[in-house]
């Protein structure tokens, strides 16, 4: 038969959609529900505008509006298959929305959305009693990007209960597919079987009219004759989908926290549902910090949660609290991440998470994650973003990958198709099951053929959702369908433990994930980067603090104190907060945590330190480095030493994690004013022009010049930065077409002469903003700091500032997590081209042998470095999501400094930037010893923190300079046990010790944490 003479899948088409209406095989309308809009999605029902009754087809509602939807419900005592049919309309996002929490007689029912018109009810409910039905949600948003002035108002359809009929049901959703299929496959001759078998069912099924009993009557036997020419239409393709029921759910995006934990009633509600009516379907879902919100919440719907993960088909996974950054959190976040979320679900469901760490949509991954997750017992890695690439495909999308310390784990990229905007290869984690997307799911997949066996995620998603009952409907179509791989229900651990039995032989990625693609994160909304390396630094000196104070354990009260603020922080990592590139209301809520973050961490650390001094009538200083600090420190309000503005200064020398008074100075700094303004100190002397334009920086040790010649040092330059597609996120290869480099300063003054600290006061005002800058040159110090603040008043404006140095290196160097990497200066491949913007933590450098210069920042993570010019980007201002991005003040720091070939004094100097010196006044005068110490410059004690039993401590160390061999690790106490501990904190392999030392052999940029017992007096 010539189907395309005869417009035969085009005839099946229109006769699905006459018949698809007759799914519903009877009605009986809802009364109108009357609306009520509250103030905010978490207001009690009742406390808001009562806008009386809506009619039917008619618009009831605009964008972003939190609403109350009440009437009554009867279902007909006839009525065999009921449901609830709630078409409110579609808001014109990209997401679910609207959807609403639905209730009948007060009982959680599921969730009403764009995808989930129909809820099943108990067939016992058919006894014509009438029941109060009420629905609490919200309209979402409008229009991608957001437009908060577009007037799109909701069309709410009749609402009903409706009678289903589950074998016209059943007819259709399987006639939909093998459509799909025979019109998508690439094997013509499956196609014209599939067409064939359509074509034959549907001259069995009557749809002559009047549509009805008759209809009904023939649905059986032309089903019949359907899933015979299907069987008859020949094979399935010889490779296997793993169906993953999902639903991605960001923590905050274009919705607040406060929406997204009524997004996650929502969502988990629909999948309870949909588990009480398909008895194979199974549900795999990532992120503690929803359970935590949802046991909560809404404690009935946890325990039911918790009662499905008992049977095995509800799935816990993820591998850590939120699905985060993982370029920006410093490298103790990552960890704690990776610990209260496998903690939390180990505590709350037993020992069931799926080993896999499940990161969909985060941008970009670090050399040293592979090492993290096999020290925590995470044994995969999944993500998609990586198919998010502008320019280079990743070239086989199931890999080893291997770590900075050689780790391997293994690692797969989700291959299922679908078009994002100018993206040549993009790919999707809430898979619609359509035919282009199930075979996409093979033939997009870059194996050669050696992996037969991979994950599809389907369900809706972002905003959560999950799957409907089409797609499970779907799924089961696709268990033999002809022309398509075989799908089958399935979770993230058989997916992976099948993939694993085959990957032998699959090829090594040794190196980041770096994502070509979503580069402005790394400055977008800059207060937020700010706030987050702050707080990441408080915690790390309240911890020390505590276990200086308490070696042998800190009580409950103060741990659950701890977990609780380090849940705040790694909550506002998710990759969509911390990334810049979520709506306004969400940096309100993310302001307000950083403040508690700040105000309960700085009383815990308070208290500690002030036990560790006796009280008195002096000041002392703590130093929460990990290096020691000889310098000079500020003083609150102090009247001795050098007065600055804020306090004085005074030296100290301090050893890492120790503590002291103020002692001798060990170097001066001086200013001299003539022909030009020198900064100068015994390690670097810097010569600025009277215009405020920097000549020049001379290293003293090496007598080498760091800038360029003819070149100055600290040039700011502004971008036009338009992005073609993701405002926030992006920045695109042609950021430089337009680029103006800021004039010399309007103004020149000399603010601080020594001798501790030189200082001159640079201003420069440009369009609508004004910049101003504490240059400051410290005694003792190799850094020049640039103490930088701005009010900046512009939009599509990247700023940044760039150093050309007088170094030939075809490499740079940059200090990620745990660790550093080596990145390309030169753009000779499409590789090295894509790479023009790259994450950083607290420094970048370019060195010669015996010489380098570094570039290092306090709160700042974009860098550039493009032949001999060093760039760092300071604030990017977008528009959207946030209209109001990056407006107003911005507070950051960045330094340059000289080195002669060993890389210890840059990660030393970035340490002391990041953590100086806390004073503690009201003390005696006195010293605190190191609790641990090392002496090996290539050894960072990188975290002591109190064990999270109570029981002792942990030092977390690693090896910085690729170096192999034993290391020397010193108490100042006693320890009666000393062992290696994983991630987890779980006892490993005893540490042998003696004299209060202990000696461990590492390998390079090694992680090692050891749990300490001190003996207890």
């Amino acid at each position: 038969m010539n189907h395309g003479q005869r417009f035969t899948a085009e005839k099946i088409g229109k006769r699905l959609a006459l018949i698809r209406p007759l799914i519903h095989r009877a009605r009986a309308d809802l009364p109108p529900f009357r609306l009520e809009v509250l103030e905010a999605c978490d207001a009690p029902v009742g406390s808001g505008d009562d806008r009386g009754e809506i009619a039917w087809n008619s618009y009831w509602a605009g964008q972003d509006t939190h609403f109350v939807l009440r009437t009554s419900a009867t279902v007909p005592e006839h009525f065999a298959h009921p449901a609830l049919h709630l078409p409110m309309g579609v808001a014109g996002d990209i997401f679910t929305h609207p959807e609403a929490l639905v209730r009948l007689d007060g009982e959680i029912l599921g969730s009403a959305d764009r995808y989930h018109h129909s809820l099943p009810l108990d067939p016992s409910l058919a006894d014509g009693a009438v029941r109060e039905l009420r629905l609490c949600g919200w309209t979402g948003l409008a229009g991608w990007p957001p437009d908060p002035a577009d007037p799109v108002r909701l069309l709410i359809r009749p609402c009903a209960v409706v009678d289903i009929d589950r074998r016209l049901q059943a007819f259709v959703a399987l006639a939909d597919v093998a459509l799909d299929v025979a019109q998508t496959t690439d094997n013509a001759d499956t196609g014209v079987r599939l067409l064939d078998a359509l074509d034959a069912a549907f001259l069995v099924l009557d749809t002559r009219d009047p549509l009805g009993d008759a209809l009904r009557a023939t649905v059986p036997d032309a089903m019949t004759r359907l899933s015979e020419g299907i069987a008859a239409a020949g094979a399935p393709l010889d490779t296997r989908l793993h169906a993953i029921g999902h639903a991605h759910m960001d923590i905050a995006y274009l919705w607040p926290i406060s929406q997204i934990r009524q997004k996650s009633a929502r969502t988990t509600s629909n999948v309870l549902r949909l588990m009480d009516r398909h008895a194979d379907f199974l549900f795999s879902h990532s992120q503690p910090q929803l359970y935590s919100w949802l046991e909560t919440d809404f404690p009935d719907l946890f325990a039911r949660v918790a009662e499905r993960v008992a049977e095995g088909r509800w799935e816990v996974m993820g591998g850590m609290w939120v699905e985060p950054d993982c370029n920006m959190p410093g490298a103790e976040a990552l960890v704690r991440q990776i610990l209260l979320g496998r903690s939390y679900f180990r505590e709350s469901f037993g020992d069931v998470e799926t080993p896999v760490l499940w990161l969909p949509d985060t941008f970009g991954f670090p050399w040293s994650l592979p090492q993290l997750m096999a020290q925590s017992g995470l044994t995969s890695f999944v993500t998609n973003k990586l198919n998010w690439n502008q320019t280079n495909r990743m070239p086989s999308s199931t890999t080893w990958w291997q770590g900075i310390d050689g780790t391997r784990v293994l690692a797969h990229f989700l291959t299922t198709p679908r078009e994002v905007q100018h993206l040549p290869f993009p790919t999707n984690y809430k898979s619609d099951l359509s035919a282009a997307e199930v075979i996409g799911t093979w033939t997009n997949a870059t194996t050669e053929g050696r992996i037969r066996d991979l994950p599809i995620a389907y369900g809706y998603g972002n905003g959560g959702g999950g799957p409907t009952e089409e797609l499970i409907e779907k799924a089961k179509a696709f268990e033999a369908m002809p022309g398509a791989p075989r799908v089958a229900f399935a979770t993230v651990r058989a997916a992976m433990e099948t993939i694993r039995a085959d990957a032998e032989n699959l090829p090594i990625w040794n190196g980041e994930f770096y994502l070509e693609g979503h580069r402005g994160v790394l400055t977008s909304q800059g207060w937020i980067k700010r706030a987050n390396r702050r707080a990441e630094a408080l915690l790390h000196a309240t911890e020390a603090a505590l276990v200086t104070a308490h070696p042998g354990g800190v009580g409950a009260d103060v741990r659950a104190e701890l977990t609780d603020l380090w849940r705040m922080l790694c909550t506002n990592q998710f990759h969509d907060v911390l990334t810049g590139t979520s709506i306004g209301a969400v940096f309100e809520d993310a302001r307000r945590d950083f403040a508690a973050i700040t105000s309960r961490a700085t009383a815990l650390r308070d208290a500690a330190l002030t036990q560790l001094f006796p009280s008195g009538d002096d000041a002392v200083f703590f130093n929460p480095a990990p290096v020691m600090t000889a310098g000079p420190a500020l003083l609150p309000d102090g009247k001795d030493g050098q007065g600055v503005e804020g306090g004085t200064l005074l030296w100290v020398d301090l050893p890492a994690y120790g503590g002291g008074g103020p002692s001798c100075p060990a170097d001066a700094v001086r200013l001299d004013r003539g022909d030009a303004i020198i900064l100068q100190n015994g390690q670097i002397e810097c010569r600025f022009s009277l215009e405020g334009q920097l000549e020049s920086v001379t290293d003293k040790r090496t007598g080498r010049e760091l800038l360029a010649p003819g070149e100055d040092g600290n040039q700011l330059w502004a971008f036009e930065d338009r992005p073609v597609s993701w405002d926030a996120w992006d920045i695109d290869p042609f950021f430089e077409d337009r680029a103006e480099r800021i004039g010399p300063p309007e103004s020149v003054e000399v603010a601080e002469t020594g001798p501790l600290r030189a200082a001159i006061h640079l201003t420069w005002r440009w369009r609508n903003s004004r910049i101003v800058q504490h240059v400051r040159l410290a005694a003792g110090s190799p850094r020049l700091d640039f103490v930088t603040e701005v009010d900046w008043h512009e939009q599509h404006t990247l700023f940044k500032v760039a150093f050309p140095v007088d170094v030939l290196s075809p490499r740079a160097t940059y200090e990620i997590q745990w660790g550093e990497i080596e990145r390309p200066t030169h753009r000779n491949t499409s590789w090295d081209a894509a790479r023009f913007e790259v994450p950083a933590q607290r420094w970048a450098e370019l060195g010669e042998g015996g010489f380098g210069v570094a570039l290092l920042n306090d709160c700042k993570h974009g860098y550039d470095i493009h032949g001999n010019v060093m760039r760092l980007s300071l604030i990017k201002s977008a528009t959207s999501p946030d209209p109001q991005a990056d407006q107003g003040r911005h507070v950051l720091t960045y330094a340059v400094m000289a080195h002669s070939g060993d890389l210890y004094r840059v990660r030393d100097e970035a340490r002391r930037l990041g953590h100086p010196p806390i004073a503690i006044p009201g003390r005696q005068p006195g010293g605190v010893r190191p609790l641990v110490s090392c002496v090996s410059t290539n050894v960072v004690l990188e975290t002591l923190k109190p064990a999270e039993d109570g029981d002792g401590f942990i030092l977390r160390l690693y090896e910085a300079g690729r170096r192999r061999g034993p290391v020397t690790i010193s108490f100042s106490q006693t320890m009666e046990e000393v062992h290696r501990c994983d991630l987890l904190e779980r006892d490993g392999e005893r540490v042998r010790h003696a004299c209060r030392e202990c000696t461990l052999n590492l390998a390079p940029f090694e992680i090692v944490s050891l749990r300490c017992r001190p003996v207890r007096a």
